[in-house]
């Protein structure tokens, strides 16, 4: 087990602890979002903590060796890289669709005068989340072709 994960881990419940602080010391509007980064934080830091001290056991290792063997043949599977990529290009289409119909439905409200200015701030976020979905599309498509 790496270290890095160590670290990490202690990085995060200290960011954790932070935020708890500064939800229980101060009087804020914002209160209730530090208590949610207390939570969100914390617990992924003692998770990462304890698989740190749990793997680096003398008694664990020979079955954390075998899991990274394990994990290393998943990802060079050419079957399963095949289904990543088809089941993520399978959702980036469904994403695009539930998008448009959204920005649709939106538009048809913010015509209709139904849940205003909300429906008008909807479908200018996601017609900016559309867009940028569809950057980053040409962006990972672009560089990995050059990579490969």
């Amino acid at each position: 087990m790496k270290k890095s994960m160590l670290y990490t881990g202690m990085a995060y419940c200290t960011a954790g602890l932070c935020c708890l602080a500064a939800a229980v010391f101060t009087e804020t509007w914002f209160d209730g979002m530090f208590w949610g980064m207390f939570g969100a934080l914390t617990a992924p830091g003692l998770l990462m903590m304890w698989k740190y001290f749990h793997w680096s056991r003398p008694e664990h290792q020979e079955e954390y060796a075998r899991r990274l063997e394990i994990e290393q043949i998943e990802m060079q599977d050419e079957r399963k890289v095949m289904l990543r990529d088809k089941s993520g290009r399978i959702v980036y289409q469904i994403m695009t669709g539930v998008y448009c119909v959204l920005i649709m439905a939106f538009s048809i409200c913010s015509m209709g005068g139904w849940f205003m200015p909300f429906s008008l701030y909807a479908v200018i976020g996601l017609t900016v989340l559309q867009v940028f979905q569809w950057v980053c599309g040409m962006v990972a498509f672009g560089w990995e072709s050059k990579r490969r």
